[in-house]
């Protein structure tokens, strides 16, 4: 197949080496004139995937309109806070028979919309995926084995984005709740800044369990109140997914969580983490703003909204959580 990654990220070039090996022509867009000229001299991105070569057949390109021609499958690998702007930019160049597949998590702020009511409010675009699964950049780009999951009301949707990513190494799950695994994606970097709090607090496994316990029953409670289903929960993108963000400092969100405990505020934690991005901050205020405008009470997201912007003291847990 023919395949368009829009966005030349850490899990934009790793997608795409997934991709390319798998026999597919990729090419991969970038809205940056000099990062495209980098990463085509270099053949990587060292600024966020150092070492991971991209093969020389990739064409990158700052052309959208070269990207998309004739493009089997569009995957959408941008922050969740650029998503709109990327996704105007396809107005007039993508056609009914191509499938945009997201890889984007979150909520968008402004909205409170997810990634697929974002694409269907500007492009009114019906062959929507969503991509999602236990997967670090590095981890997928150096052929680690995984599962995902390709979420779309479309079975022919779903079918033709599982036939082009799935190999040996990545086992790739079907389903038609693309509502419930954008929450889900959403919501496991939230809850990863919070085991990463607990990891800060240095406390018990016993806590750790517990307060995992309450997470997955809260994850669970918002795929029912937000409209998605309960057993999505226990997917590679449920389960499988927040297990890894949760529990690894891979994850940026995780080390942000441990930083916060002892930091002055979130810009001194950020700094002591040494990035400017950590995604499931802007997750937090999306997600939390959502709740609040649907009246839905959903403890661990209110905990973690307190500890970054209320100033609460991170003790005593489980009491906040059950």
């Amino acid at each position: 197949m023919n395949i368009a990654m829009l966005g030349s990220g850490a899990y934009g070039i790793a997608l795409s080496k997934v991709l390319y090996e798998n026999n597919n022509k990729v090419t991969i867009w970038t809205k940056f004139e000099e990062e495209k000229n980098l990463v085509s001299s270099l053949r990587e991105n060292p600024k966020v995937l150092p070492g991971i070569k991209i093969p020389e057949d990739i064409l990158i390109t700052t052309n959208i309109k070269e990207a998309v021609k004739d493009s089997d499958v569009i995957f959408l690998a941008i922050p969740m806070g650029a998503l709109r702007s990327v996704v105007k930019l396809l107005e007039g160049i993508i056609t009914e028979s191509q499938i945009l597949c997201i890889t984007s998590k979150g909520v968008e702020l402004e909205t409170e919309l997810f990634p697929s009511e974002v694409i269907k409010e500007v492009l009114d675009f019906e062959n929507v995926a969503m991509l999602s699964g236990p997967s670090f950049a590095i981890e997928l780009a150096t052929g680690a084995e995984t599962g995902f999951v390709v979420a779309s009301e479309s079975e022919k949707v779903r079918n033709t984005v599982k036939k082009c990513i799935e190999s040996r190494k990545l086992i790739i799950e079907t389903s038609p709740d693309i509502i419930g695994v954008q929450i889900l994606a959403t919501t496991k970097n939230i809850y990863a800044i919070l085991l990463g709090i607990l990891e800060g607090m240095k406390v018990s496994e016993s806590t750790r369990a517990s307060a995992l316990k309450c997470i997955i029953n809260d994850s669970r409670k918002l795929l029912e109140l937000l409209g998605g289903n309960r057993k999505t929960a226990y997917s590679y993108a449920g389960l499988g997914d927040l297990l890894l963000t949760c529990m690894s400092d891979k994850s940026r969100n995780f080390s942000f969580g441990k930083y916060i405990v002892n930091a002055k505020n979130i810009d001194d934690a950020l700094s002591k983490l040494n990035t400017n991005t950590v995604e499931g901050i802007y997750s937090l205020k999306a997600i939390y703003k959502l709740l609040k405008a649907s009246n839905i009470d959903i403890k661990s997201i209110n905990y973690v909204y307190d500890v970054l912007y209320n100033n609460k003291n991170v003790d005593l847990i489980l009491e906040n959580l059950s």
